[in-house]
């Protein structure tokens, strides 16, 4: 090989590299909005309220756990001794962590709930639910498939 290929081959390589990164940037700008949660100075005035919160559900002793199968999501809470609890009002708050735009919420009816995901994938799902008069709150993220 002569030098002056090498060089040419050199050249080539770093601008293949380049053009790369640029498609890479260009479609990195255009698809993310750039907003990570809505209202963020207000959720951040309120942050307090949410650690307070945080440490009633703690002292409940209660304990929720949720899954998904087969298209039916289970969300079932027990008290601290494991007696399950009958809430009054629960729903969930489902989002997909990938993709703006497709949140949806759900009123759960007993212990199992048919749900009707519009993308396969990775969700999150946030249970809220009322018992007695104390709230309590549980996450988990599942794959649909």
């Amino acid at each position: 090989m002569t030098s002056k290929r090498v060089g040419l081959y050199f050249v080539m390589f770093f601008g293949f590299v380049a053009a790369v990164n640029a498609v890479m940037m260009t479609l990195a700008i255009r698809t993310h909005s750039g907003l990570v949660t809505d209202h963020p100075y207000e959720k951040g005035l309120a942050y307090n309220q949410v650690v307070q919160a945080e440490k009633e559900q703690e002292a409940l002793g209660w304990k929720g756990t949720i899954d998904y199968k087969n298209g039916t999501l289970y969300f079932m809470l027990q008290d601290k001794n494991t007696h399950p609890l009958q809430w009054k009002k629960a729903r969930a708050t489902i989002r997909r962590p990938t993709q703006s735009g497709m949140d949806f919420v759900v009123t759960l009816k007993g212990e199992q709930t048919p749900i009707d995901f519009p993308e396969k994938g990775l969700w999150e799902v946030q249970v809220d639910a009322m018992h007695g008069g104390a709230h309590y709150q549980k996450s988990k993220r599942i794959v649909v498939q």
